[in-house]
Order: C-alpha cells, then sequence, then structure tokens
C-alpha cells in the first residue's frame, strides 16, 4: 500500500515510526559491515559507521560506532556531487582526501552510493571504516615522522569504484597495488560497499511504502524539527561570549587551540581565530572535520536524547581560519587531522556549552554537568612486522581506553572511550584475539590507579598495559599519543587528571621513557613496551569527598593511604576513614592552602552596588553566584569581583610546577581554602577560561 496523503507529515506518531525505520536501516547497514569485513579493527574495535543522508547530502540518521564519522559524510557528498554532476543508479564513490572530500583522516574512507526511488534521487548512504593500511612510508600510514601529506597514505579524491553498478577495476588496482596487506584492505572496502547497497535497498522499500514525495517530505520534516528543538536549547543558554584555549603538544612545541564560543538567541557561533599557521606535523585539520566533532560532542550534552540530524548542525558556525592548524592546505600533512588539534577544539567548545549551562538557571541540560571530555586522552599505537606473507600489523585501539571525566554526581568510568554514537560504542580488541592474531604477548592490561582526576567526585583510570614480541625476532611501532604533559582540566574545583606514560622495558633490564610520539620504535626479543593512558579531571574540591568513597578506594588499591591523606585529606586506618582526624585534617589543608596563597590580583571588600547581597542569586559559573552586580561563591557567600570583571579576580591562588612548562594553577574561595577552579596551563600563560554571559557583562 503506498500512502500518498502528505498531511501525515506533520504527524508525530508518523514521523516518529519513520525515524525508528531509519535508524534501524542505518544499524542493519552498519552490521553488515562488521560480519563481512575481515580485520580486527572493524569486527572487533568496531571503528565504522553507516550514515543515512537526503539526496542534497543532509544527515538523516546513523549508526555504527563512530560519531564524528556522521559529520563529515555531508560535505565527503556535496564534494562529489560537484566533481562528477551526472550521478547514475548503482555508482558507488570512494574518497578518502581530508583536503578533497575525504573524511575524517585519510584511513578513514569514505564510501558513498546514491539511492534512487525511480528516476528520483532521494538519498545516499554513507559508510566510513578505518582501514589497516593505506600504503605510505609505515604500515598503517599514520607515524609522526611524515613532514607532509605526500608521505602519508594514498589520496583518493571522489572516484567511482562502480560506474552504474559495473566495477571499476582500475581503481580497485590502483588501491590493490599501493597498500599493503592488500587482500585484508580490499576485503574491508568491500564490506563498505556491502553495507551501503543492504541500507540502500532498506530505503528503497521505505519510500515504496510511502512514495516518493512523501519520502522526502517526512524526510526534510524530521530534519525541521530537530533543528528546531536544537534551537529551543541553545536559546535556553545565557547570552554572551565564552573561551576555553587548549594546548597540542608536539614535544617541546605547544599549538594554542583558542576556541570562543558566542551564543545569541537560539545560534551558537565558535571561533578559532588565532590560532597558530599550519605545522610540518600530522596533525593539522578541516572546517569540516571540526565541525563534525564540534556538533557531534555538543549536540551529545544540549540533545542528547535526541539522534543527530542536520537539523542540529544548522545553527551552529564554525569559523577555522585559512592557513592555520584549523584550516590547512597542501602539502601539510593530515593523518591525524581528526586528533590533537580536532578534539581539542571539540572538547573546549563543549566546556564552552557548559559555560553557558552553568551561567543559565533555564537550562534543562544542567544535570549533565561534567569536566572536560576524554578525548584528548588518546595513545593510540601501530605495530608493524615482516610475516610469512611479507608486511603485516596491527592497531592498539586499547590506546583510545582513556578515564572519563568526573561528573558533578558521579565518578568518571575506567576504560572509557569517548568516540561513541547515542546507540553504540567503539571497543578495543580482545587480548586473546590480539595474541591469536599477532605475533604478541600481553602481560597485563588494566585500569590506571594512582593520584590524579582528585575531587568530590574522581576521574576514572585510563588503560594500563604492557606488550612485547612472541615468536618473532622484532616489531615495529609507531605511538600517537597526545597528553604528555599537559593534563586535562577537571571542573567545579576538582584537579587535573595524569597524563600519559609510554616506558620501553629493555631485555637487558634498563628501561627509557618514550616520547608520547615516537616513530619506529622496535621492541626486539624480550624487550616490552608499558603504557598507561591520561585521564580526565575530577569534579568539585577533593576535600569534600565523601570519606567512604577514599577509603574505598584504598581498600580498591586505587590510591595509597598517603594520597588519601594529602590530596583528600582522609585519614584511613585499617581500611577504614577516621572521620575525627580527617575533619580535624581538612580544616588544616584548607588553612595551609590560604596561607600559600598568593594575593588575589583585584580583591573585593564590598559589594558593587548597595542593595546587591539582597538581590536573589543568579548563576554565573559552577560554584558562583551573581548578585546584582557582584559576583559571589555560591557556598560561603564570599565576594569575588564587581561586573563586569572576571570572577577569578578575587581569588587567591596557587601554583605550583607539574611540567618543566607547565603549571598547575588554583583559584580558591578568599573565605574557606576551597578549591573553586583548578587549570593545567604553560608557564606564564593567563587565566585559560572566561565565562561572559550578557548578564553579568551588562549587569
Amino acid at each position: 500500500m503506498t500512502l500518498t496523503d502528505h498531511r501525515t507529515a506533520s504527524d508525530p506518531i508518523a514521523l516518529e515510526v519513520l525515524r525508528s525505520r531509519l535508524q534501524a536501516v542505518a544499524e542493519e547497514g552498519a552490521i553488515t559491515i562488521e560480519r563481512t569485513a575481515i580485520s580486527p579493527i572493524i569486527i572487533e574495535s568496531r571503528d565504522y559507521s553507516c550514515t543515512l543522508l537526503e539526496a542534497d547530502g543532509s544527515m538523516m540518521v546513523a549508526g555504527g560506532a563512530i560519531s564524528h564519522h556522521f559529520g563529515i559524510c555531508g560535505p565527503a557528498v556535496h564534494v562529489t556531487m560537484a566533481s562528477h554532476g551526472t550521478i547514475s543508479p548503482g555508482d558507488v564513490f570512494l574518497s578518502n582526501d581530508p583536503y578533497n572530500g575525504g573524511g575524517l583522516h585519510p584511513q578513514d574512507v569514505v564510501v558513498q552510493m546514491p539511492v534512487f526511488h525511480g528516476d528520483t534521487l532521494i538519498a545516499w548512504v554513507v559508510n566510513s571504516g578505518h582501514l589497516i593500511d593505506l600504503g605510505g612510508m609505515v604500515f598503517g600510514s599514520w607515524t609522526p615522522a611524515a613532514t607532509e601529506c605526500y608521505q602519508e597514505a594514498l589520496r583518493f579524491p571522489p572516484v567511482r569504484l562502480f560506474r552504474a553498478g559495473v566495477e571499476q577495476p582500475d581503481v580497485w588496482g590502483i588501491l590493490r597495488t599501493n597498500v599493503r596487506q592488500a587482500d585484508m584492505v580490499e576485503m574491508d572496502m568491500r564490506s563498505l560497499v556491502a553495507g551501503c547497497q543492504v541500507a540502500a535497498d532498506k530505503l528503497v522499500a521505505i519510500a515504496d511504502s510511502m512514495g516518493t514525495e512523501g519520502f522526502v517530505d517526512r524526510v526534510a520534516e524530521l530534519r525541521r524539527l530537530a533543528e528546531a528543538e536544537m534551537r529551543r536549547r541553545i536559546g535556553q543558554l545565557a547570552d554572551g561570549e565564552y573561551r576555553y584555549d587548549m594546548w597540542v603538544e608536539w614535544h617541546d612545541e605547544l599549538y594554542e587551540v583558542p576556541t570562543r564560543m558566542t551564543v545569541r538567541g537560539d545560534e551558537l557561533v565558535f571561533d578559532f581565530e588565532g590560532a597558530p599557521p599550519q605545522a610540518d606535523h600530522f596533525f593539522n585539520t578541516q572546517p569540516h572535520i571540526v565541525t563534525a566533532g564540534v556538533v557531534g560532542d555538543i549536540s551529545d550534552v544540549l540533545t542528547y536524547d535526541l539522534p543527530l540530524n542536520e537539523g542540529m548542525f544548522a545553527p551552529v558556525t564554525v569559523n577555522c581560519p585559512k592557513g592555520t592548524i584549523m584550516h590547512s592546505a597542501p602539502p601539510a600533512p593530515v593523518a591525524s587531522a581528526h586528533c590533537d588539534v580536532a578534539l581539542a577544539a571539540s572538547t573546549a567548545a563543549t566546556e564552552c556549552v557548559m559555560m553557558a549551562i552553568a551561567a543559565s538557571d533555564e537550562s534543562e541540560v544542567a544535570h549533565l554537568a561534567t569536566g572536560p571530555i576524554a578525548s584528548t586522552t588518546l595513545a593510540i599505537q601501530i605495530w608493524a612486522y615482516v610475516g610469512p606473507a611479507g608486511p603485516d600489523g596491527w592497531m592498539m585501539l586499547d590506546g583510545a581506553m582513556g578515564g572519563a571525566a568526573a561528573a558533578h554526581d558521579h565518578d568518571g568510568i575506567d576504560l572509557s572511550n569517548f568516540m561513541v554514537s547515542r546507540a553504540q560504542i567503539m571497543e578495543a580488541s580482545d587480548v586473546e584475539s590480539l595474541e591469536s592474531a599477532y605475533p604478541m604477548l600481553v602481560d597485563f592490561k588494566r585500569a590506571r590507579g594512582g593520584a590524579f582526576g582528585e575531587g568530590t567526585f574522581r576521574s576514572g583510570g585510563g588503560a594500563h598495559m604492557q606488550l612485547r614480541p612472541h615468536g618473532i625476532p622484532q616489531i615495529v611501532g609507531q605511538c600517537l599519543a597526545i597528553r604528555e604533559d599537559i593534563p586535562l582540566n577537571g571542573a567545579a574545583g576538582g584537579f587535573p587528571g595524569g597524563v600519559c606514560e609510554f616506558t620501553l622495558h629493555l631485555a637487558d633490564g634498563t628501561s627509557d621513557t618514550l616520547p608520547g610520539k615516537s616513530s619506529d620504535v622496535v621492541l626486539a626479543e624480550g624487550d616490552a613496551v608499558e603504557f598507561a593512558l591520561a585521564t580526565a579531571g575530577g569534579y568539585g574540591d577533593p576535600l569534600d569527598r565523601e570519606p567512604d568513597r577514599v577509603a574505598r578506594d584504598v581498600r580498591c588499591h586505587r590510591i595509597t593511604t598517603e594520597v588519601a591523606l594529602t590530596s583528600y585529606g582522609v585519614v584511613v586506618e585499617d581500611g577504614l576513614p577516621d572521620l575525627d582526624a580527617t575533619a580535624r585534617r581538612r580544616e588544616q589543608i584548607r588553612a595551609e592552602r590560604l596561607a600559600a596563597a598568593q594575593p588575589a590580583t583585584k580583591p573585593v571588600t564590598g559589594p558593587a552596588r548597595a542593595g546587591d547581597l539582597e538581590q536573589a542569586p543568579y548563576p554565573l559559573f559552577v560554584g558562583v553566584q551573581r548578585r546584582g552586580a557582584t559576583a559571589v561563591a555560591a557556598q560561603s557567600g564570599a565576594l569575588l569581583a564587581h561586573a563586569p570583571d572576571s570572577w577569578t579576580d578575587g581569588c587567591p591562588t596557587l601554583e605550583r610546577q607539574v611540567a618543566p612548562a607547565i603549571i598547575e594553577r588554583t583559584y580558591l574561595d578568599p573565605q574557606t581554602g576551597r578549591t573553586l577552579l583548578v587549570e593545567a596551563v604553560p608557564s606564564g600563560s593567563p587565566l585559560s577560561i572566561a565565562a561572559q554571559p550578557d548578564h553579568w557583562t551588562k549587569a
């Protein structure tokens, strides 16, 4: 039966049924990829996705595990249509060049299939997956040693894999000739094509049930509804300007990612003006990659309960200045275009949104308050060797399992991967699978413990793992860690997390520290490499953590009794907290903080205006309120600043060195010594954040 009454386009029940059907199609396309691919990175780690788009490239729904894939599919289709003009049934396109219609980075190929209903183009199915090798100077096509894109993966502009249903052997031949593990790469590529075909057939069946026009109209209505809801929730944020600066490390070099967000009515603008010039390092990125990450991550907060849709992109503008690390041009390398810089940008953007939520009394997503997400705790490795059939290797996505940020009401999750969609999750390969498939042994794999990410609620632990070659003379690796010296900040006075650590244990019993970004690391027989992933930060002052929680962490060997005493002020004896001794110790620590602190840069002795302190409190920042034109600490009522100054101006500060060029700066409540904000920044840097809602700057 064909439904031709297009008035059902405004029927919410019919629309939700359609949305659910589309979501099921995307998930079926995604699972087809997993069931037909052969590489562990797809079938176990699940580094793939399936996205359904409208005829013009607007996203409908998406499935699979990698949410940042979803947002690059539309731009890829736009380049394909502009490049090829005439699109026919049975065409299948491939692209992978971030500079020309590709995805997150060259290894994440983008396979695109147009979907026709009769003679009308009604949709696209776009599948993306990480291929284990695409040529270049090292196995895996991903190395810190690359200084230009020509040393990295083979790059495809949009080209046809199939033309009107006929396979194009010349393109397949170019692919196979230029990659290692050609059989595996080809099979994984064909799995992406298969997923496209399965999803396309299902979309045609849906269009059959409602007619071409009915299908197109209802899908467009879904997009309009998603946009309206995104705009409504943005409209709940406090208008104003917000800033959150982050840095990308490259050995001794630091590259700032300056992130500014403007909230005006129902729209957001993110501006990265001031970013440094493009570099000869592999982390340069592109605007479509940054936008995919920014909108994907902020929608996980603002519209966490809704499926990602093109409508959520409409109210968001992302400005990436040309010629910078945010918008590079060839020959700048881009093998890590989706990681270091792009992840710093999306993390900082999410923190800007969090600040706007904290400055509003209307947002319905305030219950999602957390510290910065753990996306920048990556330490991926690629290991290669020469096997019986030639060059071979594997990718360790265990290096993507950092420790999650603490939230306002719970501890962070151990081994938490940030690269998740709303329905699926990326995974690390089982130890048994790795050991059976490759010449290596895993000595241990566990959640990292130690003193980091302390707070009223603490961060989770990142992966702590050690591996060694087995049954082979040597393996050679590329280490791709992000955080070596600058830990990820916490929130609301929580402390920064731990940094990534790589250690090479040699057969002669000696050990060396490896730089987080290392090329061609040789592990010979008897050697081992140990890595501990970075973690996100804590939430709230650690001296406010429940003593029983601290004691439990001691009993579980997450922290020592010394850490419990010094970081949390909890006296633990025989595994249990001494509450009286703990209260005295915490009072002592707060007093010591104030005694050691530098005076406030602009201390406040009274309210800005008479009667300010009698006014009802209005949120300004986590733990800080506005009373009239005066900022006060929410818990103690201590005066902090007069509008429009930064509330931090009235805070005594502590500084300590955490790395050769990095300091940890703590802003204290001047009355109680409670931590209000802790940031890790390059030495000499000013405050790395700013929350300037209009209700404060114009108070």
